[in-house]
């Protein structure tokens, strides 16, 4: 059954009467006390977080305060309209502009500070960092618990590359480690702790820039040491995602996955199931660091992956007949899964219970097939996922939980990308895209 929300919409004020309801400056301080022997507690700023969205009227990143509906500040950000990601600790979005071989941060200004005696919010005005990465084509972005990986696929003269940041890293104005690698290839990396699962491509492949095995390296500070060369194959690599117990990575054949648990880190092939549609390949995964499955995507079928499983390693989540899939991920700690398929619905799984299906949810119309499609964000301060509506110009708000529509919030320009910043809840844990 679908759901709808029948409360009215909010409307957004423009920028400039909504950027005078907002101090450029701290909107919450240390107070003292009057009794010096009180300790301080932990100082919190109940907030919903922020969204970030990039304008194509105007080609600004614009960040919308979720606790007013107000847009907080509008960044020009010049070029091809970029990809947006949160930041490990999503203090800041991650503007990847692969055209343009530049990446770029805005600080969406909601943090937490360790005083010592007490962990303090704050709330400040978003702005542009002055940070700025040059690379060739930074395609693929991941991020598993307090780093994330920016890989840079390289071209004729560049070869491929990989970047570390982290919050800590971006507030003091830097990145954390690099990987120079060896050629150009379209390709992915996954950092989980101190090991760097990395593609490879040996040079004798010549008819495609998709890799066709991985490495792993070993971080040691600012710079990796290399430590292993798969000797299980993966042709024609694309996708790669990390559980709390699999690090996998998408080939033309099946998956190749490393168990973490393992203190050798060792791989195993999984071919593909036969349910898989002729001529499909998985080229999407994804993965939650409190969930022990991966999700394998191969065009509009959608499967969960227990490797260790000796009889349904491959468990395939429905859709109706004749929908196509436009995005998938993980909301709520990991315990819920989402497909959106191109029928405006939003099904929810409970990866809890059996993965099975609990709420269907009307969230747009049907995507046309030349039209922009919708993009998803999920908070992780509460148990919400929102859905940017391009075609209607609308953010629609989800309970991830109950899978009922809370509000649809009005924008007055043309919105692509979105996603979410703010304050973390500490329940939440981090996702690998």
């Amino acid at each position: 059954m679908f759901q709808q929300s029948h409360q009215r919409p909010f409307s957004l004020k423009p920028l400039a009467a909504s950027l005078l309801m907002v101090s450029a400056t701290m909107l919450s301080a240390c107070g003292g006390s009057s009794d010096s022997d009180d300790s301080h507690e932990h100082t919190e700023i109940d907030t919903e977080g922020r969204l970030a969205l990039f304008d194509t009227d105007s080609s600004q990143l614009k960040v919308l305060d979720l606790d007013n509906s107000q847009v907080l500040a509008a960044m020009a950000i010049d070029g091809e309209v970029p990809s947006l990601y949160a930041s490990p600790g999503y203090r800041y979005v991650v503007a990847t502009q692969r055209g343009d071989n530049r990446v770029q941060f805005v600080d969406g200004g909601l943090y937490t500070e360790d005083h010592g005696d007490h962990l303090h919010d704050y709330a400040e005005t978003p702005s542009l960092l002055s940070l700025t990465l040059s690379g060739n084509k930074p395609t693929h972005y991941t991020r598993v618990g307090d780093q994330a990986v920016i890989f840079y696929d390289g071209g004729d003269a560049a070869s491929s590359k990989v970047e570390v940041i982290s919050d800590a890293g971006l507030g003091a104005g830097h990145t954390d480690a690099v990987l120079e690698l060896e050629n150009a290839m379209h390709g992915v990396a996954e950092l989980v702790g101190d090991q760097l699962f990395v593609t490879y491509r040996d040079a004798s492949i010549t008819d495609t820039t998709l890799p066709a095995a991985v490495e792993r390296y070993h971080r040691d500070g600012n710079s990796f040491q290399f430590e292993h060369r798969y000797d299980e194959t993966c042709p024609l690599l694309h996708g790669a995602g990390v559980s709390n117990r699999w690090v996998g990575f998408g080939c033309s054949d099946g998956l190749l996955v490393m168990d973490l648990n393992d203190s050798d880190y060792g791989a195993t092939r999984l071919a593909n199931p036969d349910a898989l549609a002729e001529g499909s390949r998985f080229g999407t995964l994804s993965g939650h660091t409190s969930v022990a499955e991966l999700v394998a995507v191969a065009g509009d079928q959608v499967f969960v992956v227990r490797p260790e499983s000796a009889s349904s390693v491959f468990t395939r989540l429905p859709l109706d007949e004749g929908v196509g899939l436009v995005t998938q991920g993980f909301a709520d700690e990991g315990e819920v899964f989402y497909l959106l398929g191109d029928d405006g619905v939003l099904r929810l799984f409970d990866t809890d219970d059996g993965w099975a299906l609990e709420h269907s949810v009307r969230v747009t119309g049907a995507v046309a097939e030349d039209g922009e499609s919708p993009a998803v964000t999920v908070s992780e301060s509460e148990d919400r996922i929102f859905v940017l509506d391009t075609a209607d110009r609308e953010v629609v708000e989800v309970d991830a939980d109950d899978g009922v529509v809370l509000r649809t919030l009005d924008l007055d320009f043309a919105p692509a990308g979105l996603v979410w910043v703010g304050l973390i809840d500490d329940d939440h844990g981090s996702h690998s895209h």
